[in-house]
C-alpha cells in the first residue's frame, strides 16, 4: 500500500512539472537543436516561412557555414572587439563594484539611499541607459563636451572615433551593472567576522594589509561567480551597440553578438549566423576552463 502511494505520489510529481517541462523542451531545447542542424544546411527564409513547425529546412552543405565564417575577416574583428570590451568591461566592474560595497558597508547617515541609488542603474532597460549615455556624450551638445569646453577643451567625438566608442559602450555597461554586482559583494562582506578586522588591527595592520589579507581572499568565491557572471555579460553585448553605435564608425564596435544578428536578421544568412553561434558557444567553453584552471590551481597554492 505505501509502495503504490509513492510511485502515485512521483507520477503526479511529474504529472504537475509536465506543463513547464513542454514549455522549456519547446523555448530552450528545441531552439538549440534547430539552429545546430541549420549550422550545417543553406537554408533561405521562404523555406523557414514554408517549413512545418518541427521541420528543419535548407540543403545540407556539410561544414561549409564554418568555412565562411572562418574566412571572414570581420568576425575575427568581431572577436577582438569583443574581447577588447571585456578587457576594460569585467576589471572595472569588479574594482569599482567592491570598492563601492566597502564604502556603503559602513554605518553612517543616508547609507540604506545610497545604496538604493546605486542599484538604480540595473533596474533601468539598456535602451534607456544606451539613451542616456548618448546624450551625455552626445558630440554638439551632450553634457561631457559641454563640460570639456567650460575648461577650454575642445569637445570630441566620442561615438564617432574608432578608439573611443568602444570604452563608451563599456563605460555604460559598467554604470548599469555595477549596483548588482556590489550588492552581490555586500552580502559577502557582512558575513565576514567582525573579530578577523579587530584582530588585524591590535597585530598593527592597516587599511590595506586588512582589505589584501582578509577582504579578498575571503570574497574569493564570490568573486569567481561574479567573474562568470561578467564574463556571460561580455559574450552576449548586443543592446548597446546595436542602439548606440549600430557597429560603428568602421566596425570597431562589432561583436561577435551584433554580427550574429546581422547574418541572420539583415542578409538572411542562417547557416552562417548559427555557426558562429557555436564558435562563440565553444570559445566561451574554452575560456570558462581556462578560468576555472587558473581558478583551482590558485586554490591549491593557498
Amino acid at each position: 500500500m505505501k509502495m503504490k502511494m509513492k510511485v502515485r505520489t512521483i507520477v503526479s510529481g511529474y504529472i504537475i512539472l509536465l506543463p513547464a517541462l513542454i514549455v522549456m523542451l519547446m523555448f530552450n531545447f528545441y531552439p538549440v537543436i534547430w539552429s545546430f542542424l541549420v549550422s550545417f544546411k543553406e537554408t533561405k527564409a521562404i523555406d523557414i516561412k514554408n517549413s512545418a513547425l518541427y521541420e528543419i529546412p535548407g540543403v545540407f552543405v556539410g561544414v561549409e557555414n564554418y568555412q565562411k565564417v572562418l574566412d571572414n575577416d570581420l568576425f575575427f574583428k568581431s572577436i577582438l572587439n569583443t574581447g577588447y570590451f571585456a578587457i576594460i568591461f569585467i576589471p572595472f566592474t569588479l574594482l569599482f563594484s567592491l570598492l563601492l560595497a566597502i564604502y556603503v558597508n559602513q554605518k553612517f547617515k543616508g547609507v540604506n539611499f545610497f545604496r538604493t541609488i546605486i542599484f538604480v542603474p540595473y533596474i533601468i532597460s539598456v535602451i534607456s541607459s544606451s539613451l542616456i549615455f548618448m546624450t551625455l556624450f552626445n558630440t554638439e551638445a551632450g553634457f561631457v563636451n559641454a563640460t570639456l569646453e567650460f575648461f577650454g577643451i575642445q569637445g570630441i567625438s566620442w561615438l564617432g572615433d574608432e578608439r573611443l566608442a568602444m570604452p563608451v559602450i563599456a563605460l555604460m555597461s559598467i554604470w548599469r551593472r555595477v549596483g548588482y554586482f556590489m550588492l552581490l559583494y555586500l552580502a559577502g562582506l557582512q558575513n565576514i567576522p567582525k573579530s578577523l578586522y579587530e584582530a588585524a588591527q591590535i597585530d598593527g595592520a592597516n587599511w590595506l594589509d586588512k582589505f589584501r589579507n582578509i577582504t579578498v581572499p575571503l570574497l574569493s568565491k564570490i568573486t569567481i561567480v561574479i567573474m562568470v557572471l561578467l564574463l556571460r555579460d561580455a559574450l552576449t553585448i548586443f543592446q548597446e551597440v546595436f542602439v548606440m553605435t549600430g557597429g560603428g564608425p568602421g566596425n570597431s564596435t562589432v561583436t561577435v553578438p551584433f554580427l550574429i544578428y546581422q547574418e541572420a536578421f539583415s542578409y538572411l544568412r542562417f547557416g552562417t549566423a548559427a555557426a558562429m553561434s557555436y564558435i562563440l558557444f565553444v570559445i566561451a567553453v574554452i575560456v570558462i576552463l581556462i578560468q576555472n584552471k587558473i581558478i583551482m590551481r590558485k586554490g591549491k597554492v593557498e
